[in-house]
């Protein structure tokens, strides 16, 4: 049997973080988080609750004031090549084309470029004939499925999402929820996605955790969320309406 904290590939060990222009205030304070191996944990909160910063700290863009983040088992001390974090505002080079930043993951570790994989996966996220346009030629939805498409070709252990859908209409959404639902359950990659849809998180997530802005901690986490979207059952009805009720009770 697989040992659980063999298993654990990023922890916060009772983290708290202030910035630095509002020493005293801490967004976050003594907040625990285990992701396991291949496992999506999706976080819902209100907007300024803490959950852009605890994904930057996952990925080592910030360090914690108190507490440690662990990246299989050893301290985080950085930004590494192995973890992926798509911004909520894409984070895309505006002299680079399509092609060029959903390329750049592959060039930066000098890997050699399946011209085959690319074109399926611009194909997919319909950018074909976008590939040689520059981020300032492209409307919201194509800045984000560019964004999606860098981190695809990443590879990397860890993929961060802050709200990645979040620029899509309805029909877009929906299909590339769907698109990297299946490409994280093939690939075993191991994700965090911060949303604001109950939906999304459980149809994403194998945990789902409520952020309480008040305390700066994880409220609560409910289990088997990704699972039960594929059944579609009463079940997941009822968890929806529990997670609703829990962040209702956090905003009064």
């Amino acid at each position: 049997m697989t040992n659980l904290s063999e298993n654990i590939i990023v922890e916060a060990r009772e983290v708290s973080f202030s910035y630095p222009e509002e020493p005293d205030r801490y967004v976050l304070n003594n907040l625990d988080l285990q992701v396991c191996r291949g496992e999506c944990v999706a976080i819902l909160g209100e907007s300024g609750a803490g959950k852009t910063t605890l994904l930057k700290l996952l990925c080592g863009l910030l360090k914690p004031s108190q507490g440690q983040i662990l990246f299989e088992g050893k301290p985080l001390q950085g930004p590494r090549n192995d973890i992926a974090l798509i911004f909520q505002n894409y984070g895309l080079f505006p002299w680079k084309t399509v092609r060029e930043n959903i390329l750049l993951p592959a060039r930066l570790r000098k890997k050699r470029v399946d011209e085959n994989e690319l074109a399926k996966l611009l194909d997919y996220l319909g950018l074909r004939e976008f590939a040689r346009r520059f981020p300032a030629e492209l409307s919201g939805g194509q800045l984000q499925r560019t964004a999606l498409g860098r981190a695809v070709m990443s590879r990397a252990s860890l993929l961060l999402m802050d709200e990645p859908f979040s620029a899509l209409d309805l029909r877009n959404r929906m299909r590339l929820q769907s698109f990297m639902k299946t490409f994280l359950e093939d690939t075993g990659m191991t994700s965090v996605i911060v949303t604001h849809s109950i939906e999304e998180a459980l149809c994403m997530g194998d945990r789902v955790a409520v952020f309480d802005p008040e305390t700066g901690r994880i409220r609560q986490t409910w289990e088997g969320g990704r699972q039960m979207a594929d059944s579609n059952t009463a079940e997941l009805d009822e968890r929806s309406r529990l997670i609703r009720e829990s962040l209702l009770q956090i905003q009064e």
